[in-house]
């Protein structure tokens, strides 16, 4: 029977929450449709143990490619290499999905044809609890926007100004991935966005599914998203930056790339603009970070014009309408905000 999914598990030291994200797939009446791929990033816990667990218990739908480490984005790019399904998901291996509305993406993606079929997420807050049900949740967004039609084949190019589609509500046709040989930085943190990013040229049509398939885990110790870790990890996040705008910049000799298709990323990159001056305001004020805050700003400003416009984080805003006169009070309220 034809793979319909393709779930790539990047693994690397996941053992504490590796068993949950595996179970979560085990669906009796999906299996023969799914293709879990555990890619081990060179793990030295007893992440590849739990993983051959399930590729024995279920060798049809469960593979492990255990490789030397590369990061997050040598995970993903090994997934897609291995992949053999029509479409393609990641879940992190800290991650899980919620079965009813996995059921629903899966249905949805036997009968679709849509490049792009999109599903709703939860961050979900762990602060300890033995029962999962009993983490909090908040949805990223409760809509994708106001008036969708789910299960609706929509012209990407029509809706593109009012999406936003994060990873965690991606699922995307496998063949736009190796026919264009999408490849993403690898040992780099905050390689998420390149993987959204980049197969947008090519993505025609989207479909959503109704309800929050994705369960994203927030509040484990060392996770790179908590800003203590993007402090230090401040470079990778200047090189996702580089890279991204690299990506742009030769968007205008594509002529498969529409205007509207343009527009969507320069928004995407956008977001990532602003989390890099997040992440310079949240050191201690002082007139060289300030220069370098203002110098960065600058240099959007000129030379990717598009990407500085489309900025739509508030504080941001005001902090250029005051010529960057609220510098040191934007600094304490980020990192009051982040304490």
């Amino acid at each position: 029977m034809e793979k319909i999914l393709t779930i790539v598990v990047p693994t690397y030291n996941a053992e504490k929450y590796l068993r949950d994200n595996l179970a979560s797939f085990c669906i009796p009446r999906l299996l023969p449709y799914l293709e879990v791929l555990v890619i081990n990033d060179g793990s030295t816990d007893r992440s590849s143990d739990i993983a051959e667990e399930y590729v024995k218990r279920y060798p049809y739908t469960y593979k492990l490619i255990t490789k030397e480490n590369g990061g997050h984005g040598s995970g993903i790019n090994t997934g897609i290499l291995n992949a053999t399904g029509k479409y393609f998901k990641i879940v992190d291996a800290d991650d899980w999905v919620e079965e009813e509305p996995f059921v629903r993406l899966v249905e949805t993606l036997r009968k679709s044809d849509s490049d792009i079929v999109a599903s709703g997420f939860y961050w979900v807050h762990d602060e300890g609890q033995a029962d999962k049900a009993e983490f909090a949740r908040k949805p990223e967004m409760k809509v994708p926007f106001l008036g969708v039609d789910y299960q609706k084949k929509y012209v990407f190019d029509e809706i593109a100004d009012q999406l936003y589609i994060k990873m965690h509500h991606m699922t995307i046709k496998t063949a736009i991935l190796k026919e264009h040989k999408i490849e993403i930085d690898e040992h780099c943190y905050y390689v998420d966005t390149e993987y959204i990013t980049y197969p947008i040229p090519y993505v025609n049509t989207i479909e959503f599914v109704d309800g929050f398939v994705y369960m994203y885990r927030l509040g484990r110790q060392g996770q790179s998203v908590s800003m203590e870790k993007m402090q230090s990890n401040e470079k990778n996040y200047d090189r996702v930056m580089e890279s991204l705008l690299a990506f742009y910049a030769n968007l205008e000799c594509q002529s498969s790339c529409s205007q509207k298709k343009r527009q969507y990323i320069a928004r995407v990159i956008a977001r990532v603009a602003a989390g890099k001056i997040k992440i310079m305001l949240s050191f201690p004020p002082t007139s060289s970070k300030k220069a370098s805050l203002i110098e960065f700003d600058n240099y959007l400003k000129l030379s990717y014009p598009a990407i500085y416009y489309n900025n739509v984080n508030s504080s941001l805003r005001l902090l250029r309408y005051s010529h960057y006169l609220l510098y040191t009070a934007a600094s304490i309220l980020v990192r009051r905000k982040y304490k």
